[in-house]
């Protein structure tokens, strides 16, 4: 069996408790290009994966996070009985198999999943550790619970919108999904991030055919204005992906459609509701107001390459 193949039969293996970002149909049908997986095998079974998406980096290959797959990094599958006094070594011995198995490649920069909390192997190979954070919604809570600790200016956005607004989950094609994801990159100013043209087409159609998450959009006088991409897995719904048209600003269409997000991951049974949090003020500020617990994510980085290094400190000054 390759590599690819052990992996796809641990992801079906172990689908309860896997992260969507670490199971292999995501990254056999969405990420789809330039992947591959580093594994630790014992008695011909997989114990310990690790996808990783390659890219390019002007003239160097990196490895990074792949396009809407924030949260990846290793798992690992533990030996039943196993001593909490036997669990960090495991893990050590686990990770850095893992670490020894990449590529050579002129910097690592990984995102783990939330479950992830011993970096250490990856201190000793001289990677540097930081903490990210994201919002993550505990769904156990009846609606009148969850709708009383979202932020007052949210709950008076989501009655706003249910005046003018409809919610419809129709299926539209990808251009329209990726022309509204744009539209709130260029309201910032910003560049658009994803270099990838045919991802959201394929990340569209594995939600919709597996029915692996929920895609609704914002309507008004019969103009899809708003968008809100949700993925699920076993346990959770990642909040991936939403845009709104720079004319419908001040729709309040946001906050709803993200609410209505919400009631439908409940209502499919799923346990928590993770927002995929930024560093951005606002987007931050938006996201903290629908009552999520704030929560710690470790991320890795490494410059392998002297000539990258040198050029990311002429960046800096």
């Amino acid at each position: 069996m390759t590599d690819k193949e052990h992996f796809k039969k641990f992801s079906k293996k172990h689908q309860a408790v896997l992260p969507y970002s670490l199971t292999y149909d995501w990254w056999a049908k969405v990420v789809k290009k330039s992947w591959d997986v580093a594994l630790v095998l014992k008695d011909k079974e997989a114990v310990a994966v690790w996808p990783y998406f390659i890219r390019k980096k002007g003239p160097w290959q990196v490895i990074s996070p792949a396009y809407f797959t924030p949260f990846a990094g290793p798992f690992i599958i533990y030996p039943k009985g196993q001593k909490q006094a036997n669990r960090s070594s495991y893990e050590h011995k686990m990770h850095q198999e893992l670490l020894e198995q990449l590529p050579r490649v002129a910097e690592v920069e990984q995102k783990f999943y939330l479950g992830f909390n011993n970096g250490l192997a990856f201190q000793w190979n001289g990677f540097n550790e930081y903490l990210s954070y994201t919002y993550v919604l505990d769904l156990h809570p009846n609606e009148k619970k969850l709708w009383s600790n979202l932020r007052e200016n949210i709950r008076r956005q989501i009655r706003k919108a249910k005046n003018n607004i409809q919610i419809t989950n129709i299926a539209k094609e990808e251009a329209t999904v990726e022309k509204l994801f744009k539209a709130t990159f260029k309201a910032k100013k910003e560049d658009y991030p994803i270099g990838d043209t045919g991802i959201i087409e394929r990340m569209l159609t594995y939600i919709q055919e597996a029915n692996k998450g929920s895609i609704i959009y914002g309507e008004e006088n019969g103009e899809i204005h708003t968008v809100n991409v949700c993925v699920y897995d076993e346990q959770t719904a990642y909040y991936l992906l939403g845009g709104s048209d720079e004319k419908y600003r001040n729709s309040a269409a946001a906050s709803w459609l993200m609410w209505e997000q919400i009631l439908k991951a409940k209502e499919k049974g799923l346990t928590y509701f993770n927002f995929e949090g930024s560093s951005i003020p606002s987007v931050e500020q938006f996201l903290r107001g629908f009552g999520g617990e704030l929560k710690k994510v470790h991320r890795i980085h490494k410059i392998y390459s002297k000539s990258l290094e040198l050029v990311n400190k002429a960046k800096r000054h």
